[in-house]
């Protein structure tokens, strides 16, 4: 169930500035079924942006106290879309942006004060509080949006360790620059997994990139338990034969959903924190990626760069080597500089994470480069942490998400 100001394009007709909003929104949840209301209501660079953006906040207070006076249900989880604090600090120290930082402020302030009263029945809420999302296919001004191609190198570059180190060093005005974008797809679904109750949100609150995208990478699949139905062991068999010999048949989006297919159908006893069969070398099969990054990786391995740059820097070829009882992982670029063959290696260790029921996600630490053999010096800010996860595991392949949330297929190599 949708709403909007007016009402158009098959929508319920709700303004939340209007002073019964609170009490249509009520109606709205008891008629339609309701069991999750999402806000993801604002606005930017306009007159009204503080009463627009303190708008959810006031509804879902006058909504609650609306069915507390009537004893009738309790209006369900609600569900907001703020910004991060760093995001609103530096809004706050432009004039333009005053007032849409101070209406977020009075949303969130209300939200949490209204459905974190001990006496409330609701279904509980959650903020999420990204720093910029991205999305869609075209770029636009005001609002401010990034489409997919754009946001999604940025993302890849901006969320590399140093670049995140460089971010969290410098003062908000120029740090939120280099901060990570998330992109809206991952914002949806982490949004539908806290709704459906399938991702919890700790404190009410997802407060990083990092913890939307391991909220959107959960799965109904890998909560399934008990044994595989009959002719899922050959299509699982199927899928594997079909993403490492014909993937250059099918589109990204038909390759990344037999990925999320093959996930599903995943070994029910494997715990990949807890297998030595995920020790070993493990190659890439960029030929199945579906995201902007390894997309341009494959560019570079495939030798469609200039020929002068493959002149200084020639790409040959990238694998990950996990070893050391599923604690240290190498992942080795292997290239050409100036004629000569040498290695560019990055070091990280895993450990379990906290919050891991499947024994399918680790935290990645990074640990260090090496370049031609030689351990290069680093600062210590870029000794950071994220999540990483094998959401399939067996003694051929493997699909692992990072950071990014999205899937990559992995062979087994030599």
């Amino acid at each position: 169930v949708a709403t909007s100001t007016k009402g158009t394009y098959g929508t319920i007709k709700l303004d939340l500035t209007d002073e019964s909003a609170g009490k249509k929104l009520v109606e709205i949840c008891e008629i339609e079924n309701v069991y999750a209301v999402v806000s993801a209501v604002g606005s930017i660079f306009s007159e009204c942006d503080y009463e627009i953006n303190s708008a959810s906040g006031r509804v879902a207070r006058a909504a609650f106290e609306s069915t507390n006076r009537s004893k009738n249900s309790a209006i369900p989880k609600f569900i907001f879309i703020g910004n991060s604090d760093r995001v609103r600090n530096v809004c706050k120290a432009i004039p333009q942006l005053k007032k849409y930082a101070k209406g977020k402020e009075e949303s969130e302030r209300l939200v949490c004060e209204t459905f974190g009263k001990p006496t409330s029945s609701d279904g509980g809420y959650c903020i999420l509080k990204p720093t910029f999302i991205y999305g869609g296919s075209s770029f636009n001004v005001n609002p401010p949006r990034l489409p997919n191609g754009i946001g999604g190198i940025i993302e890849a570059l901006l969320g590399l360790y140093p670049i995140q180190a460089l971010s969290d060093s410098l003062p908000d005005v120029l740090g939120v620059a280099f901060e990570a974008p998330v992109n809206v797809d991952a914002v949806a679904r982490a949004i539908v997994n806290v709704a459906t109750g399938l991702c919890e949100c700790p404190n009410n609150k997802l407060e990083s990139r990092e913890d939307i995208i391991m909220a959107a990478s959960l799965r109904e699949g890998s909560m399934l338990k008990g044994p595989i139905p009959n002719g899922m062991n050959a299509r699982r068999e199927q899928l594997k034969r079909t993403l490492s010999h014909r993937a250059t048949e099918f589109t990204p989006e038909q390759n990344f959903a037999m990925l999320e297919e093959l996930e599903r159908l995943k070994p029910i006893d494997t715990r990949p924190t807890d297998d030595v069969l995920l020790n070993g070398r493990w190659d890439f099969c960029f030929d199945v990626e579906p995201d902007v990054g390894t997309g341009f990786i494959k560019e570079l391995f495939e030798g469609n760069g200039p020929n002068w740059m493959k002149k200084i820097l020639d790409f040959r070829g990238v694998h990950m080597e996990i070893g050391n009882d599923q604690s240290t992982i190498k992942l080795v670029v292997s290239i050409a500089f100036l004629g000569k063959r040498t290695d560019l290696i990055l070091h990280t260790s895993l450990s379990p994470a906290p919050i891991n029921p499947d024994g399918t996600m680790f935290l990645e630490t990074f640990e260090g480069i090496e370049f031609a053999g030689i351990r290069l010096p680093y600062p210590n800010s870029w000794k950071r942490s994220r999540y990483l996860e094998f959401s399939y595991l067996d003694t051929e392949f493997a699909v692992a998400r990072g950071a990014g949330g999205e899937p990559h297929f992995l062979l087994r190599g030599n």
